[in-house]
């Protein structure tokens, strides 16, 4: 076996492996009552196979190609820096990675959410948007949706946040710290709840903050593009939340993508039209 698996299975598929099925296990107790309560009856779902196979190769499949990719890119980058990626040391350099690790995990959240914030926008505005249309091909949108995420959506996201965080210093124990963090708010973001947090919906990113995001209804196209903190929607004109009301259609609004899980993972290469601004656009 080579000496690197340990490594790759300790960085790349446990931590969010462990995530995603501690998570499914838990947010199945904790959300499914929560979102059946708020329907007050049963409703036909459709797409249900598409993201249990999902939450299966996304956390799996999905992020060892992306840990891969990501692994490329930063050696090159440290190389070309004069530094060595050595994935045995959990610490940190420089004045960033001699911070307390509940502190680089706090400035790594702000961090990476303002880069997720700008790929996000990315993944809207351009030839990109087909990988990310696969993550809002879902027209019923509740906590079984958060892994439906395309791998080359996920690698462009993972590259553009880890390089920064490699090259400032951050310690890998601190992006352990992190990961769960993410991995919850993935997955209630995309919960079928009236959750606002109250007087914490102007700070913190809520399920009903980001069901506009996924919303097709025209004036919610292409708002809502941050992930945890509301601060990037405002500062950079893209917050859209109306008072007392929810969105009514979710979905893909120019465009139909496949519903099974091959087919959305061969569907952003079987498009060749350009991006139109299209809605249902996490």
């Amino acid at each position: 076996m080579s000496p690197l698996w340990p490594l790759f299975t300790q960085w790349a598929i446990w931590p969010t492996a462990l995530s995603a099925a501690l998570g499914f296990g838990a947010f199945a107790v904790i959300l499914g009552p929560a979102e059946w309560f708020h329907r007050g009856h049963t409703r036909s779902r459709t797409g249900l196979r598409t993201d249990l196979l999902f939450w299966v190769f996304t956390p799996a499949v999905g992020k060892a190609i992306t840990f891969a990719a990501v692994t490329a890119v930063v050696s090159w980058v440290m190389a070309r820096s004069g530094r060595e990626l050595d994935f045995t040391s959990g610490a940190g350099w420089g004045p960033v990675g001699r911070q307390p690790l509940w502190l680089q995990a706090l400035e790594m959240l702000v961090l990476c959410d303002f880069i997720f914030y700008w790929t996000h926008r990315l993944f809207h505005t351009t030839q990109m948007w087909p990988f990310h249309a696969v993550h809002h091909s879902s027209e019923h949108l509740d906590w079984l949706s958060a892994m439906r995420f395309h791998p080359v959506n996920d690698v462009v996201s993972r590259v553009c946040q880890a390089v920064p965080l490699v090259l400032l210093g951050f310690a890998p124990a601190a992006v352990l710290c992190a990961v769960p963090v993410v991995v919850v708010f993935v997955v209630v973001t995309h919960a079928d709840v009236p959750w606002t947090w109250g007087p914490l919906k102007h700070v913190i990113v809520s399920p009903v903050y980001h069901h506009w995001h996924h919303s097709s209804e025209p004036e919610a196209l292409d708002t809502n593009f941050a992930g945890i903190f509301v601060l990037w929607d405002r500062l950079f004109g893209t917050k859209y939340m109306p008072e007392c009301r929810r969105p009514r259609v979710y979905g893909l609004k120019n465009e139909r993508a496949p519903g099974s899980f091959l087919g959305l993972l061969a569907y952003p290469f079987r498009v060749r039209r350009q991006y139109e601004p299209a809605g249902g656009e996490e």
